[in-house]
């Protein structure tokens, strides 16, 4: 799936090709690089690994009301991007 940016390069999230324990997905651009989506996608327990550490964290324990889950970026990330990529993942692995 691909995240158009007006005035950016787009991000193109995708599935990892080797995933041997746990789901494992994708997201680069030209600006940000290769951010990694590991954890639970189905559970919305997994974490955006940048090359400086986590960047970004997705959890639904954190909230008790159904169907509801929440996202904390970190400071310095583009929280845009990855409520973006939060999304296609959503779509994407449904």
């Amino acid at each position: 799936m691909v995240i158009e940016r007006p005035g950016k390069p787009d991000v193109t999230v995708h599935k990892a090709m080797i995933t041997p324990l746990r789901e494992r997905w994708t997201f680069e651009s030209d600006d940000l690089g290769e951010v990694t989506i590991q954890g639970s996608l189905l559970d919305h327990e997994y974490t955006f690994q940048g090359q400086g550490g986590t960047i970004a964290e997705v959890s639904k324990r954190w909230l008790r009301v159904r169907d509801t889950y929440g996202v904390e970026v970190q400071p310095g990330a583009d929280p845009v991007v990855i409520l973006a990529a939060t999304v296609a993942l959503e779509q994407m692995s449904t």
